[in-house]
């Protein structure tokens, strides 16, 4: 079609050739025969279709798919009626398209729609400019709309402005995008809609052209269950890095990032990365409290075995038949009063490590079962005769010497040469001093987010007596202190009036005489270099450390 100019005031007066359809009071174009069940306007066969049933049909179609995609529906079924009536104007006004423009407001008119007038049309195909703004009274679309849905506050003439879009972009050649900006089902007294080329709008339009690149449903339930695999296989990997974070949490950071500064855990951190890369079994001797736990969870979650489980048995808390039944487990009427059975911790482990919390406290009976085990790796819970198959590495700790143990006769000889192929002895915390404060720090940090106390810190007076305590409860006792303290402060430094009175009254001041090296440095680090902060850390004069960095080559 040629660029064509044409004047507002040829839309605003219709010719004849369509002015004649809506000058008669009466649609002279209707016709019915009752007796073969038809209607017909203009000659084209249809359906009436009642606002009622017009309305129910909009509902439901909402209910069913939802506003946006019913909203979407309607303009593109408009769209369609539109373009397949503007094909049959032109062919009607032997394609004139200046006929055919303003045939679709007659004959939507002509249809029952509403009294349909264009107030305003501009456009121009140089340009590539297009303007029209049409005005509906009483839409029967609106109407229909208004009659089921109650209380619903907006424009709702869809199809009626994808007819209108629909019907000038296939005369026109170029997409036109129509958007009703007032509607009776906004309390305005008519439904006004502006079209335009597609260019010439803004987000406001988005929805219209979405609507056209919309999925049908069957599709987007498709890609919604190919969304709902990914999504199960990204958790899947989620919770794969997880596990590796958490791997490395229990092993790389507990082994890498343990404070192990002092001299004295150098050894327990060789030992510990040169048994992760061993199935051996391990004893670890330490005081209670000075992390023999941690070390041991560190080997399992460190070595091939971190995927199975990680199953600790305390020990001390049982006694007798008691730890045994819990160790090995039994079958349903296997003890007395058992009704059903249960699986001991050393079949819970299968795969995976054992934990024995002062395994010195096992009697002999325990000690019997528990060799037993570990050479054939099976067990047999008590009061069954079927062996189960129990692959296990274990982890035993303890504070005493296990010869000691064995040449008094209350520890098996073959149990401890079976168990103790690999031996960690963890220093006490009285022999880490420069690992203390940051010990003391990351407890800090941990309590103070769990109490929601940021900002706290250590005062001098504070970080002294932790310097000079004793620790007989360990790095366990230490933590519980900074706990306690953090709980307490009134204030953003923690002072001696948070020490709980055990640490006070164990506190033993260090003459200058025992100062260590490492005490030094650990001071030195602490305050950056600075000997005056050192100095007050310590609880000593500058000359005093000075002699003790002249002593100890610290430069």
């Amino acid at each position: 079609m040629k660029p064509t100019k044409l004047s507002a005031q040829v839309f605003y007066e219709l010719p004849p050739v369509l002015a004649h359809y809506v000058e008669q009071e009466r649609n002279l174009w209707l016709g019915g025969l009752p007796t073969r069940g038809s209607l017909s306007l203009r000659e084209q066969r249809g359906v009436f279709v009642g606002l009622h049933s017009l309305g129910l049909q909009h509902k439901l179609l909402i209910d069913s798919v939802g506003r946006e995609r019913a909203r979407a529906i309607s303009y593109r079924i408009g769209h369609e009626l539109g373009r397949h009536d503007a094909a049959a104007h032109l062919d009607e006004f032997k394609r004139n398209a200046r006929l055919a423009l303003q045939a679709s407001p007659v004959f939507r008119q002509l249809q029952g729609c509403g009294a349909v007038r264009t107030v305003r049309f501009e456009f121009d195909l140089d340009a590539r400019t297009l303007y029209r703004e049409t005005v509906i009274s009483d839409s029967a679309e609106a109407l229909a709309y208004g009659l089921l849905v109650k209380d619903d506050i907006q424009c709702v003439c869809w199809s009626t402005a994808g007819y209108f879009a629909g019907h000038m972009s296939e005369i026109l050649g170029r997409t036109v995008v129509t958007i009703e900006r007032e509607c009776i089902g906004k309390s305005h007294e008519t439904c006004r809609f502006v079209s335009k080329f597609d260019a010439e709008w803004d987000d406001e339009a988005a929805w219209v052209r979405e609507a056209f690149e919309m999925d049908s449903v069957d599709e987007e339930l498709a890609k919604r269950d190919e969304r709902a695999d990914a999504a199960r296989k990204g958790e899947q990997r989620a919770r794969y890095a997880l596990s590796e974070l958490n791997r490395r949490l229990r092993s790389d950071l507990m082994i890498d990032g343990l404070v192990a500064e002092a001299p004295a855990m150098q050894p327990v951190m060789q030992r510990a990365r040169q048994v992760m890369a061993s199935e051996a079994p391990v004893v670890i001797v330490g005081e209670p409290g000075t992390g023999r736990e941690t070390v041991a969870r560190a080997v399992h979650y460190g070595g091939a075995r971190r995927r199975k489980p990680f199953v600790t048995v305390d020990c001390v808390g049982l006694r007798g038949h008691l730890l045994t039944q819990e160790l090995f487990g039994y079958v349903k009427g296997g003890v007395p009063g058992a009704t059903r059975a249960h699986v001991g911790a050393y079949q819970r482990a299968h795969g995976g490590t054992l934990y024995l919390s002062e395994v010195a406290n096992l009697d002999i009976e325990a000690q019997v079962f528990l060799l037993r085990a570990m050479r054939d790796g099976v067990v047999f819970p008590l009061g069954g005769d079927e062996p189960v198959k129990a692959d296990v590495r274990a982890i035993a700790a303890t504070q005493y010497d296990l010869a000691d143990k064995v040449e008094s006769g209350d520890f098996l000889e073959h149990l401890h040469y079976a168990l103790a192929i690999v031996a960690i002895e963890l220093p006490p915390l009285r022999d880490r001093d420069s690992d203390v404060l940051r010990l003391a720090e990351l407890f800090l940090q941990e309590f103070g987010e769990r109490y929601q106390r940021p900002g706290l810190r250590l005062s001098q007076d504070f970080q002294r007596v932790l310097l000079d305590c004793a620790w007989p409860g360990n790095v366990r006792q230490l933590r519980n202190v900074i706990e306690h303290a953090v709980i307490m402060a009134e204030g953003r430094r923690l002072d001696l009036a948070e020490l709980p009175d055990d640490v006070l009254a164990t506190r033993t001041r260090r003459p200058q005489e025992a100062l260590t090296e490492e005490v030094v440095r650990a001071a030195l680090r602490r305050t950056r270099g600075n000997r005056t902060h050192a100095a007050q850390l310590l609880g000593i004069g500058r000359t005093s450390l000075w002699r003790a960095m002249k002593r100890f080559k610290i430069d």
